[in-house]
């Protein structure tokens, strides 16, 4: 036995013999199912496909907050202490400082607290309520 080449090549050197069938679903023209999704016997309102409607007229919603006061939580050593802060909006940012005089027991705390939900409620800016 006489060996040639190192490996046979004859399988990458003549091409592939391809049998073709002939598909008859090719035939079939494309068309449409006439299928019913859903029917109603009654006419469809034109909000009915709205989940909730609003019964009341919503221009009488309140203003937006652009500054608040609020009381926060700190975790120290497993014990919770709270506290009150300013916060306010000033475009997209929300800025926030600590109302000082110690935790919300204190009656400093609590007097400052007022002191500045008063400046709210007579419409000061932030940055006169901020001083």
């Amino acid at each position: 036995m006489k060996q040639t080449t190192l490996f046979d090549l004859e399988q990458f050197t003549t091409p592939p013999v391809i049998n073709s069938a002939y598909d008859r679903s090719w035939d079939k023209t494309e068309t449409v199912a006439n299928t019913v999704l859903e029917q109603t016997s009654e006419p469809s309102k034109p909000d009915s496909t709205v989940l909730e409607q609003a019964i009341t007229d919503t221009n009488k919603s309140a203003p937006e907050q652009s500054h608040w006061v609020e009381k926060y939580r700190v975790v120290r050593y497993h014990q919770e202490h709270y506290y009150y802060r300013y916060l306010w909006m000033s475009g997209r940012k929300l800025h926030h400082v600590h109302i000082p005089g110690g935790n919300v027991r204190s009656q400093i705390a609590q007097c400052r607290n007022q002191m500045v939900e008063n400046a709210l409620a007579a419409g000061k800016l932030p940055v006169e309520i901020e001083k």
